[in-house]
């Protein structure tokens, strides 16, 4: 028999007022997977995994998560299946500290609040000497770091990344880019990336998905995305250069 697939999203349409964001959207995700969603700006990335994760519902087509449909559950739900998520624009609680932020989404998780855990996690993020600093006085590459230590605290099966890169110097890029690799090399958690810095996301993922305008343009390897007319003229540019031994 088959194996079912992690995630799977069938024929998923969303419309705000007259504007129709995502026209049947379908893909899947296997377990242990590295997925990259791109596109340009108002393609519709950001509201598919608003769809995915609850957050909006969507007009048609359906959403199922280990087999089972999710359509109607809540984002908080969501998560103690196994969903974990973080945000273009970080969503702390700035006036906690970092270990607060991360023993708070374990609560909500369902797991309970387990100090030694979220020191353990902090660790992995590289933020365990700052656990006692207020969020709100990190960097913006350590608040990137922070927010995926609270979406790996529920121990999730996916974890739903919108633009992680995004506002980062080369260093912090290269930096968090590793961090994401030993995230994966050590939980075995799938991953779906929403990103536009293309170098990046080409290190760490075999298949993306390019929307334009609410629709896959293309699904495969990053090589093809170059070779594909339609992409390089909704997206990549004429001046686009295919990746070479980028992947790993």
């Amino acid at each position: 028999m088959e194996e079912m697939s992690l995630l799977k999203v069938e024929r998923v349409s969303k419309s705000f007022g007259g504007n129709r964001v995502l026209k049947e959207v379908s893909f899947t995700l296997e377990k242990g997977e590295i997925l990259g969603i791109v596109g340009p700006n108002g393609s519709g990335k950001t509201t598919l995994l608003n769809v995915l994760t609850g957050i909006v519902r969507q007009d048609s087509g359906s959403v199922l998560f280990m087999g089972r449909r999710i359509d109607r559950l809540k984002p908080h739900q969501r998560a103690r299946m196994g969903m974990g998520r973080t945000f273009q624009i970080t969503r702390l609680f700035s006036n906690l500290t970092v270990l607060e932020n991360v023993i708070i989404p374990m609560h909500y998780g369902g797991g309970g609040a387990d100090e030694r855990k979220a020191e353990e996690i902090l660790k992995m993020v590289g933020l365990f000497e700052l656990k006692d600093r207020k969020a709100g006085n990190l960097s913006l590459a350590q608040r990137k770091r922070l927010e995926l230590a609270r979406a790996i605290s529920v121990e999730p099966k996916v974890l739903l990344l919108d633009e992680v890169f995004a506002g980062l110097n080369p260093v912090s890029v290269r930096e968090i880019l590793e961090l994401l690799k030993k995230i994966h090399s050590e939980t075995g958690v799938a991953m779906v990336l929403v990103e536009h810095v293309l170098k990046a996301l080409f290190q760490i993922t075999k298949r993306v998905i390019v929307l334009s305008e609410g629709r896959i343009i293309y699904e495969g390897d990053p090589e093809g995305m170059a070779k594909s007319e339609e992409v390089v003229k909704a997206y990549l540019g004429e001046r686009y250069e295919a990746p070479r031994g980028q992947r790993s």
